[in-house]
């Protein structure tokens, strides 16, 4: 294994199976992967918004700092490091990006993958996207979707579980930021799950050969994880299939919400079955339970 390793850009979408993907590329013999997951460097570049990530990194290295005395010092300290010196990279300068670039790969020696899973990716730009294909010479990506309602009323859980203080009802604050969204009161989230424009614009933008579409419900298993490693030109490697990673926090989705729902998103299974061929897990609603992000 020696030369330029493939350069690997996850472009979501949240509460798709990100963090069990990188997870499993972080831990493979092959791969260089840094232990931040999400670099957030070019969305934030794009925003000018590069400042508001460094804050972020000062949060994440003291939360980790506070957990040394809880055990797994070697791993905290690894993320600290990787914190500290990506901290400094956002200091160099306006737009340092050959300098995320030799961060980015600094640990690939003998290794055949770098790169890192930043859902806000599917969001940029055409050109931003075309200057992320010019860092290498083999720069791949992986677009995870998942079952449009099913990410949905994941993705408002999460926002409902970060809330402080948290609502007296989880339930209900989840049915009440679920009803927002249908109702067109949070762009934000519902952009993060607009298939056909994110999906454009990687196929606008990047060869056909240099992406890859895996859809959640068949990612955690031999023939999807097989075809993760086989498109990054790395060895099948075993996986930890049964592993939750960000498990969500149950709550029944109410039957009026979720029938609005399939309706509200009909756009986007029709996309998924007119260019990808729609899963037949997404008609069946199976029942909720512990998942992965």
């Amino acid at each position: 294994m020696s030369g330029t390793p493939t350069l690997m850009f996850c472009a979501g979408t949240v509460k798709s199976g990100t963090s069990w993907l990188y997870d499993y590329l972080r831990d493979h013999p092959e791969s260089g992967l840094r232990s931040i997951k999400e670099m957030q460097y070019f969305d934030r570049l794009a925003k000018g918004k590069l400042t508001g990530r460094i804050r972020k990194l000062d949060e994440e290295i003291a939360r980790l700092e506070g957990e040394l005395a809880t055990g797994k010092v070697r791993w905290l300290r690894r993320q600290i490091a990787d914190r500290t010196e990506y901290r400094q990279l956002l200091q160099s300068g306006p737009a340092p990006t050959e300098a995320y670039l030799r961060y980015l790969t600094a640990d690939c020696t003998n290794k055949k993958l770098a790169g890192e899973m930043t859902p806000e990716y599917g969001l940029l730009a055409l050109p931003e996207i075309r200057a992320i294909n010019d860092l290498g010479a083999d720069v791949r990506w992986i677009l995870l979707l998942r079952d449009p309602v099913m990410r949905l009323w994941s993705h408002v859980r999460m926002l409902v579980r970060r809330m402080r203080p948290q609502p007296a009802s989880f339930a209900e604050a989840c049915a009440e930021k679920f009803q927002d969204v249908l109702d067109g009161k949070a762009p934000d989230v519902t952009e993060r799950g607009d298939y056909a424009a994110i999906h454009g614009r990687l196929c606008q933008a990047v060869a056909q050969e240099k992406r890859l579409v895996v859809f959640y419900e068949c990612l955690m298993s031999p023939d999807g994880v097989s075809r993760v490693t086989d498109f990054l030109g790395l060895s099948r490697h075993p996986a930890p299939l049964d592993k939750v990673v960000h498990g969500g926090v149950v709550a029944e989705m109410p039957a009026s919400l979720r029938a609005r729902a399939r309706d509200w998103l009909k756009p986007q299974y029709d996309y998924v079955a007119a260019t990808l061929g729609l899963p037949a897990e997404w008609e069946s609603f199976p029942e909720l339970g512990s998942e992965v992000a």
